[in-house]
């Protein structure tokens, strides 16, 4: 399994970042790779047992579950089922509140990759690395995001300072 852990200080509090995080049906509006999240029938919109199916732009589909939901704290997510090379994945993200009245959002992923030794190849080759900036883009876009209301679409540039 391979771990990945970014971060990124924010100058929100933590309750306008969480408001962002807990609106699980709406992170197409700050990730520049989903075009939709609809949030799946029968479950809930929020909270534990929420789920969301993820359609990127580039074709693939990443349908996502809420495992642990602590207000304004910690949301955990489990990718239960995708069409990219990902076997299993648990995402973490965790919001710390600063001195300053903003917050320390860190995000991190423990995964696996499909096709066994050729998957463990792949990714020592190039998913590690492509998947940490790709989780990097998604913080700052979230930031960018919050900072200017506006929705993150394919093709976004950082406004906000890395």
């Amino acid at each position: 399994m391979s771990h990945i852990a970014v971060s990124r200080t924010l100058s929100f509090p933590v309750t306008r970042v969480w408001t962002a995080l807990a609106d699980f049906g709406g992170v197409h509006r700050y990730s520049a790779g989903v075009e939709s999240s609809p949030i799946n029938p029968g479950t809930p919109a929020t909270g534990v047992g929420a789920e969301r199916n993820c359609k990127l732009y580039d074709g693939n589909n990443i349908q996502e579950r809420i495992t642990e939901f602590v207000d304004n704290e910690r949301l955990g997510i489990e990718v239960f089922q995708t069409s990219m090379p990902i076997k299993r994945a648990q995402v973490q993200f965790q919001l710390v509140s600063t001195k300053d009245s903003g917050c320390e959002l860190s995000m991190t992923m423990d995964y696996t990759l499909k096709f066994g030794l050729v998957g463990k190849l792949m990714d020592a080759m190039m998913m590690k690395a492509a998947m940490t900036k790709s989780l990097a883009r998604l913080l700052a876009a979230l930031e960018q995001h919050l900072t200017t209301g506006e929705e993150i679409r394919q093709g976004w540039t950082p406004k906000v300072a890395a």
